[in-house]
């Protein structure tokens, strides 16, 4: 007897093929057969007509690892239609911790995840793979594929040290990364636009990126700059790729910033030569045309050269506070900001702050902050990186929608969330998130797809399953095939769409009727069945140790 047969849906398998109507019988963790008529008995029938089946989506570019631990329903995420996430990007990791310099670790994730004090008593994660295990004791609702955070290795090893490492530093930094790759991570990530990215030498990347070759990894890449240096970074990703044959991954590629807008069409023919000329380079995006990021960005770098928690005592000093101010109002030559544009003020919104002093500035522009402040918006700016120990998480309205387009219909583009798994209770639903958090996929089936036609369903599809399956070597996974894992998603192609917006981001998404994961049903009917069945993958065993 069978577990689950699917009858009569039509089937999108991944491989950009054309659809076709069959049932899919599921048996343990398994796709088991794909006929026009399963006879079998089953404890479960889906009856999926007018229905799209396709397999689960798996996000390319993710960062629920920084919110499975709170709460391991991942309700944004798989009500979405996800089961797998590739996690641990842009450098962000919770471990490894090197307790030598545990508090500039601490410091360089104020980026992206806000601590407080007791949180960080107890962060101690020997290593990433220690983390998870933790995060997923008692299951999870959708699979995780980790990468490990290159900035914690580094910050680990060196602090903010701004100099190439020694040979023994160097060492240090591949048995951290080896004791990941051994672990069956998928590879390694970077972020060399926030400290100490920006002085991180090629040398150092490449020698890592050499180990990362022989294990079969990838190497995720957030590059130095997204603006007007997009080109110049995206020649540096090509040239790791041509000096170690390493896995390429640029993350969420895109132009920010208007005198910017255009320069994706270059990049995209320099990834394209790229791979004619035998390497391997790929890329994600994500359907929205504002990026999250944190309140530092707005900080001269010279300010922060030495990690968030010197930065803050720096702008604590009348002198120092002046001469940030004068350089976010006039510019430097070699920096660049959202503050070029005429209203960056209002488009800058803020997420999530640490303090209950200034919860009430959650959802609020910069320009709504500096009234209530009653000073400027650079003054506010500092104000809150000083009250809040700079972690301040935000929303940057920086990009265009012909870009976006234009990067979503490459047939290359994998599509990603850049986000992290909420919920519209507890914990995680608080601050202001960016609505990719939840509506990512169904945006692009139903705005993008249904819509505007910028994609077939077939295109959509394999964008979100096979391709990024393949990109990252997730074996077994992002396809309609017996002997596939079955991770499948049901929708409504008639109905899927997103709800979140800007303005009221923790909402679901509409369309989603099933969602499988490893052969249990986890949302059915639209609902979360209480099935934990997600897995921290293994890149040799495919599953978890």
């Amino acid at each position: 007897m069978l577990d689950i047969i699917i009858k009569n849906g039509i089937i999108i398998d991944g491989s950009g093929k054309k659809r076709y109507i069959s049932d899919i019988g599921v048996k343990d963790n398994y796709i088991c057969k794909i006929q026009s008529n399963i006879e079998d008995c089953a404890a479960r029938y889906i009856d999926a007509k007018d229905l799209i089946v396709s397999p689960g989506f798996i996000d390319a570019h993710s960062h629920s690892d920084f919110t499975i631990f709170i709460n391991n329903f991942g309700e944004s995420k798989i009500r979405q239609g996800i089961t797998t996430e590739v996690v641990g990007n842009c450098g962000f990791t919770a471990g490894p911790i090197v307790s030598e310099h545990k508090n500039e670790q601490l410091q360089y994730l104020a980026n992206t995840i806000v601590l407080n004090d007791e949180m960080e008593k107890i962060w101690d994660w020997k290593s990433q793979k220690s983390f998870l295990d933790y995060s997923s004791r008692d299951g999870m609702s959708f699979n995780l594929a980790p990468l490990v955070g290159h900035g914690m290795i580094h910050v680990g090893v060196m602090g903010f040290d701004q100099r190439k490492p020694t040979h023994d530093e160097m060492d240090k930094m591949k048995a951290l990364l080896k004791s990941e790759l051994d672990s069956g991570f998928y590879g390694l990530s970077t972020a060399f636009q926030y400290e100490p990215g920006n002085f991180i030498d090629m040398d150092e990347i490449a020698e890592l990126c050499e180990m990362i070759r022989d294990y079969g990894g990838i190497y995720a890449i957030h590059m130095r700059d997204e603006g007007k240096d997009l080109i110049l970074c995206v020649k540096h990703a090509i040239e790791i790729a041509r000096r170690t044959g390493v896995r390429i991954q640029i993350s969420h590629l895109k132009a920010t910033y208007k005198p910017n807008w255009g320069k994706v069409n270059e990049a995209l023919t320099l990834i394209d030569e790229a791979e004619d000329a035998g390497l391997d380079v790929g890329f994600d995006v994500y359907p929205y045309t504002a990026y999250g990021s944190g309140l530092i960005d707005l900080v001269p770098p010279r300010a922060k050269r030495d990690g968030p928690k010197e930065m803050v005592n720096l702008l604590k000093y009348e002198e120092t506070r002046r001469r940030a101010v004068k350089d976010m109002e006039e510019g430097l030559e070699d920096w660049e900001t959202i503050m070029v544009c005429d209203d960056w003020d209002e488009c800058v919104k803020v997420a999530l702050l640490k303090s209950d002093k200034n919860k009430k500035y959650e959802g609020m522009t910069i320009k709504e902050i500096a009234e209530d402040m009653k000073c400027t918006p650079y003054e506010a700016v500092i104000q809150l990186l000083i009250d809040e120990d700079a972690s301040v998480k935000c929303i940057f309205f920086a990009m265009c929608e012909k870009d976006l387009v234009y990067v979503m219909s490459h047939p290359e583009a994998c599509f990603g969330t850049d986000g992290r798994a909420c919920a519209t209770y507890g914990e995680l639903s608080k601050g202001s998130v960016h609505p990719r958090y939840y509506g990512t996929y169904p945006r692009i089936m139903g705005h993008y797809t249904r819509e505007e036609k910028v994609l077939t369903l077939e295109e959509a599809v394999k964008k979100s399953t096979s391709l990024p399956a393949e990109r990252f070597n997730i074996r077994k996974r992002g396809a309609i095939k017996e002997d596939y894992f079955a991770d499948i998603t049901i929708f409504d192609p008639d109905v899927i769409i997103d709800t979140a917006t800007f303005e009221n981001p923790h909402q679901y998404p509409k369309g989603i009727e099933y969602v499988i994961v490893n052969g249990q049903m986890v949302i059915e009917k639209g609902f979360h069945t209480g099935n934990l069945p997600g897995l921290v993958l293994n890149k040799i065993a495919g599953v978890k140790d």
